[in-house]
This record gives structure tokens, C-alpha cells and sequence, in this order.
């Protein structure tokens, strides 16, 4: 210890001599000691800093969720075919860079471990052919597109030779939402059907904005696959469209398919029921036919139709689906659905009239949209008594669900025929045909449908609805069946004082249930539904229900100088020659 103390005594003496010569005072022990002292806690508590710091990032780090071994790949938008958005901008359909998936046979091991392996996972592989070409040293692409899932899956296999080549994908971000009307691409063939293919056609570039409208179609969708369920039917369809522009913000057909992968689907699942197939859509028509007496000055609301006997046409007898009374007036002959009413009224107007009259409502030509699905209306070959009187009411003539959308368009926004939009870059095409006048008197009428007719049940209270049923049956090989399958609608506008919007919901083949007492047809069926649809796309559309002081304005009874003053309308028979 002593020599220990020494040696310390002298090293503290060489650095007092050493800090002398450079003019230093000498420090004493006990500074020196305090020095240290000083040096060591600052030490200390950088060190504890640093570890507390260690510490928190390390607990933070145990608490977080651990990302994933393969996190999914970004989606990333890239230049391609249009993208296509709806009214309010969001993707309806979007060009992505994308994966496929590829194995060259030239590094494969041992091919028909690899061909089993590749098919464990891609159940659609054909082991056997893989098998050869990769023993031949073939590269096979076992997928143009991959999901990352299924990548994740083909990564885990370990097998050589495995490439994931990029590729641009065509994805649709709304899945079934918006199938039909958006339509779907081929690769190497571009759109095949809805506005892809326009897009395709048109060889447009950059965003194209629709008229759809997502929550609108999620509503219309979402109500035809509910209806369409209870009721059983064969297939189902509906149109949303504004009724003073011609905007499609909404069109749904059910059976429906994913345009992500359309394969998956039956082709009549691909099918858009509501624009490609024409139906005899029946008493909807009658609102048309009424209109146009009242348009040509025959009738007016109040003339009185004789409803007692059926309508004798040659050897036909038109009937009504129940009994209505001896006599109607045109506006009851339209709210209690009379065949026999409607055909006396397409008599009156006689063939080259109501011809006439059904060309200028657009139904005896193809409907022109930037849907290419369209098709012409079927239309007897030759008209005489008995076909006016039965197309009066529906039958013997059929047109798609856009088309009768259209029409009956007219007859609610002061008479103007406007051509349905797709897209806001189509010019808005419409032209008179018939008077205001006559329009108002038709939302009347209409009115009256829902309040003391036949469509009471699509009544929608501030909202004050107006429509038709519409209840056809289909033909079969022999004609007619009364007790056969039937196509049942409802076609209306709300709000009905000042319509906005124009919508049709239409069941194939709907099914009687226990609460429907046995009936299948649309007031019992479809208007229910068009109901619940009008009370949820209200609030979408910012349409608030109002009171009946608004309303009574808006259906005020328009004087009608021209009424029909001849008395009660009616007609015993009349001969198949007469025209």
C-alpha cells in the first residue's frame, strides 16, 4: 500500500510540476477527486438516457402488430385504357400495374415436382401439359394477372425458375356494383360490352366522367336483390334517371357478374337486361296512349269511357284483368288499368295517329346512347284495329326497360323526349313532343294512379309519388296464358308535384308469397319495392319531402280548352277492316 501511495503521491507531483511550468496553479487532491466526481455523474446520466431511450422504442416495438412477411403490393394507377369515374369522381374503372406469374422450364429441377406444386396452387393448371413443356424447357405463363395472394402462395413453394413478369391490369374498384353499364375488357381486344367499350371504340384517353352515382346505384342494386329474393323471380332490372337532363345516375340487371373476373360468370349473367332485351313491358303503355288523346284534343281527364261490355276487334275480345264499373272517366280508366278504356282511346286516335305518336315517343327506332348493347323495338308487321288496341295496353309490342324509361320521361317533365346520358361529355339531345299542358295533366293523372289506383302501394308519403303498374304476361309457343309467368313493374317519378327523377323497377317471373294473397303482379310486387327504393334515394339525391301545400301547387289542374263535350265514349265492336 505504501508503495502504492507513493507512486500516486508522485504522479499528482509530476502534474502539479507539469501544470506549474505552464503557468498553471497546481490543483489539490481533493479538487482533483471532485473533478472526477463531476465527469462520472455526467457520464452516467448520458448513459441512462440513451438506455431509457432503447428501452421505450424497445416496448413500443413488442406492443406494435408486426407487419406482414409479404405485404400486399401497392396498387399503383398507370397510364392505359380511360379511367372511367363516376358523377362525383371516384373509380369506377382504373388501368394497375400488375403481376403475372411465369416458370421457365430451363431452371426447373425437376418438372413433374414442379407441375404438382404449381398446381396445388393454381388449381387451374393442367398438370400434365405443364409437366411436358417444362421437361422440354419451355416458358410456360401460368397467369397473365396474379393476385397478390396467390402470389404469396407461389413465392412459398421455393421453386426455381419462377418469375413474376409486370403487367397493366384493367380492375374495377366497385365490383358488381356497376357490372352491366361499365361493361368489362379483353385483353389484346379492349371493351366488349358496356362503356368500355365505348371507351374502346372512341379511343378515348384520360378520365371520363359518368352520370352514375355510387350511392344511387348502391341503393337500386341492393333493393332488386331483395325483391328479387322474396319474390323468386327469374331476373330482375331497375333505372334511375333524371327526368330533366336524360342522366342515367343509376342501372342495375339481375343475374349479375364481376368484371374483375367476367369468365366466372354464365353469359346470360353478362347480359344488361335493362338496354339489350326488348319486353312486352304491358300497362305502362297506357299512360303513353292516354297521352296522346289527350295531346291530339279527343279526350280530356274528365270524359267519360264505357267500360260495361269487352272490346270487340274482329275476332278479338279485350277484357279487363277485373271488373271497373260501367263507366270512367280517362283519368280512371288510367288509375283502375282498363284495357277496354285504353284501346277505345287508340281507336279514336286511329292507326296513322297513334303510329304517329309512337315514333315521336322514340319507340319505333334503336335507342342511341353510348351504350352499344342498344337494339331497335319489336313492332307488329302490319297495324290494323286489333294491333292498335292491343298495343295500346302493351302487348304486341316489346322495348327495352331504357327505352320505356325514356318515354315515359317525357310525359312528366313538360313533354320534352330526351336521350338517356351515360356520360357528362354527351350532348344533352331532347325535343318536344308533347304540350306542357298535357304534361301537367299527366302527372295528374299519374297521381291518381298512386291515390286511388292500382299502384297504391309505391306511395311514398312527403314525396308524393306518381306512376303505373305495369303487369305483362309473357308470351309463350301458344300465345297468352293467363295463369303463365309475368313480367311485373312499376314505372314513376317523384317528387311528383316538380319530378325530378324517373325510375322503373321490373321483375321476370316474380313468385306469389303468403303476404301478397296469392298475387304476383306489380302493385304487388314491384310497387312496394319502388317504394322503399324512392324513400332511400330521397336523401341521396337531396330531395326533402314537403307538405301538401307545396304539392297541391305543383299538380294544379290545367284548364283543357279542348275537352271532349260528345258525351260518354264507347264502342260495342268494331270491324277488322275499319280504320
Amino acid at each position: 500500500m505504501k508503495n502504492h501511495a507513493a507512486s500516486r503521491f508522485e504522479v499528482e507531483l509530476i502534474y502539479d510540476e507539469i501544470k506549474a511550468r505552464r503557468g498553471e496553479a497546481p490543483q489539490s487532491n481533493a479538487a482533483h477527486r471532485e473533478s472526477i466526481r463531476r465527469r462520472l455523474i455526467l457520464c452516467g446520466a448520458g448513459l441512462a438516457v440513451v438506455f431509457a431511450t432503447l428501452g421505450l422504442r424497445t416496448t413500443q416495438l413488442a406492443l406494435d402488430t408486426p407487419a406482414p412477411v409479404y405485404a400486399a403490393a401497392p396498387q399503383v394507377e398507370v397510364e392505359g385504357p380511360a379511367r372511367i369515374e363516376d358523377a362525383t369522381g371516384r373509380a369506377l374503372a382504373v388501368t394497375l400495374q400488375g403481376f403475372g406469374v411465369a416458370i421457365n422450364g430451363a431452371e426447373v429441377w425437376d418438372p413433374v415436382e414442379a407441375a404438382r406444386a404449381v398446381s396445388s396452387v393454381l388449381p387451374e393448371t393442367d398438370t400434365g401439359e405443364l409437366e411436358e413443356r417444362l421437361a422440354a424447357g419451355q416458358r410456360v405463363t401460368l397467369r397473365r394477372v396474379i393476385s397478390q395472394a396467390d402470389r404469396d402462395a407461389v413465392v412459398a413453394l421455393g421453386l426455381p425458375g419462377v418469375s413474376f413478369p409486370e403487367t397493366d391490369v384493367r380492375a374495377y374498384p366497385q365490383g358488381r356494383l356497376f357490372s352491366h353499364v361499365i361493361g368489362y375488357q379483353i385483353p389484346g381486344r379492349g371493351g366488349v360490352t358496356g362503356l368500355e367499350a365505348a371507351m374502346s371504340s372512341a379511343e378515348r384517353t384520360g378520365p371520363q366522367r359518368t352520370t352514375l352515382n355510387i350511392a344511387a346505384q348502391t341503393v337500386l342494386l341492393s333493393e332488386l336483390v331483395r325483391v328479387q329474393t322474396k319474390f323468386r323471380a327469374k331476373a330482375a332490372w331497375g333505372v334511375l334517371m333524371n327526368a330533366k337532363t336524360g342522366d342515367v345516375a343509376a342501372m342495375a340487371s339481375l343475374p349479375d357478374f364481376d368484371p374483375n373476373v367476367p369468365g366466372a360468370s354464365p353469359a346470360a349473367a353478362r347480359r344488361n337486361r335493362a338496354v339489350s332485351d326488348n319486353y312486352e313491358l304491358g300497362s305502362a303503355f297506357k299512360a303513353l296512349t292516354v297521352a296522346m288523346a289527350l295531346d291530339e284534343g279527343f279526350v280530356s281527364l274528365t270524359t267519360p269511357v264505357d267500360v260495361t261490355s269487352p272490346l270487340q276487334v274482329g275476332d278479338w275480345s279485350i277484357e279487363d284483368y277485373s271488373d271497373k264499373g260501367s263507366v270512367l272517366t280517362v283519368e280512371e280508366v288510367l288509375s283502375y288499368s282498363s284495357n277496354i278504356g285504353t284501346g277505345q282511346l287508340a281507336l279514336i286516335l286511329g292507326e296513322e295517329r297513334f303510329v304517329e305518336a309512337i315514333g315521336k315517343f322514340g319507340l319505333t327506332e334503336r335507342l342511341e346512347t353510348s351504350l352499344p348493347e342498344t337494339r331497335a323495338p319489336a313492332l307488329p308487321q302490319t297495324w290494323g284495329p286489333a294491333e292498335l288496341a292491343t298495343v295500346s295496353y302493351g302487348h304486341g309490342i316489346a322495348v327495352s326497360p331504357l327505352h320505356l324509361t325514356a318515354s315515359f320521361a317525357a310525359l312528366v317533365n313538360g313533354g320534352a323526349l330526351i336521350t338517356p346520358r351515360f356520360l357528362e361529355s354527351d350532348p344533352v339531345d331532347r325535343r318536344q313532343i308533347i304540350s306542357a299542358a298535357t304534361s301537367r295533366q299527366m302527372r295528374q293523372a299519374l297521381r291518381a294512379v298512386v291515390t286511388k289506383g292500382t299502384g297504391g302501394k309505391a306511395e311514398a308519403p312527403g314525396y308524393y309519388v306518381i306512376g303505373k303498374t305495369a303487369t305483362a304476361d309473357k308470351a309463350g309457343v301458344g300465345g297468352y296464358d293467363d295463369n303463365g309467368p309475368l313480367i311485373s313493374s312499376f314505372i314513376g317519378a317523384f317528387p311528383g308535384y316538380d319530378p325530378d327523377w324517373v325510375l322503373l323497377v321490373s321483375l321476370d317471373e316474380p313468385q306469389a308469397v303468403r303476404e301478397t294473397f296469392g298475387y304476383a303482379t306489380a302493385g304487388w310486387t314491384a310497387a312496394p319495392a319502388f317504394r322503399r327504393m324512392v324513400e332511400r334515394l330521397a336523401p341521396v339525391l337531396e330531395i326533402m319531402p314537403v307538405g301538401d301545400d307545396v304539392a297541391t301547387d305543383g299538380f294544379m289542374s290545367v284548364l283543357d280548352e279542348r275537352a271532349d263535350a260528345r258525351g260518354v265514349m264507347g264502342f260495342g265492336s268494331v270491324d277488322e277492316e275499319t280504320r
